[in-house]
């Protein structure tokens, strides 16, 4: 086994058509996503192979391309759907700082995120009234996005809650 069997992950299978695929470094790798490789499997295979291969190459992306990454978010299950696909409010479990130790992701939690102890909630507002309410996965083909159940975020500052709030509702309507 070479350079690519050092990634997390990657066993002799898939550093095999890695490299028949025409990457044969690490360094070849970077700026290549997940879905990309994983379109380009499938082409090698002829076939559309199983999902879980797209979730293995979402965490060797996150490797290759994240300067120090997270130890914790190394595994390929972390990289599933349900933590990559915007959650109710648009954030991106992934991509949070406190996923996968602190909080185990908005589906997975059903709506009780650690910040409900600022607010005496039960559960996230948006989650509630998204999913309990209305059942839908995201706040996306709301006509109110975003209404004021989209409250701030306790632990952080003014600025990066507008930031935060921008990038969600950009996400959602994307």
């Amino acid at each position: 086994m070479g350079e690519l069997s050092k990634i997390p992950n990657v066993g002799k299978a898939t550093e095999k058509d890695l490299i028949v695929m025409g990457y044969t470094t690490v360094e070849s790798l970077k700026g290549r996503t997940a879905r990309q490789l994983y379109d380009e499997e499938c082409a090698l295979r002829g076939e559309l192979i199983d999902r879980c291969q797209l979730y293995l190459y979402r965490a060797v992306e996150y490797f290759v391309n994240t300067p120090e990454p997270d130890p914790q978010k190394l595994k390929w299950w972390y990289w599933k759907d349900e933590f990559v696909e915007p959650s109710p409010c648009g954030a991106v479990c992934a991509e949070c700082g406190l996923f996968p130790q602190t909080c185990g992701g908005c589906r997975k939690i059903k709506g009780k995120v650690y910040w409900l102890r600022y607010t005496g909630d039960n559960v996230c507002k948006v989650y509630d009234c998204c999913v309990n309410g209305k059942g839908h996965k995201n706040c996306g083909a709301c006509e109110k996005l975003p209404c004021e159940k989209f409250t701030k975020d306790p632990t952080v500052s003014d600025e990066e809650n507008a930031a935060h709030l921008e990038s969600m509702v950009k996400r959602l309507k994307g």
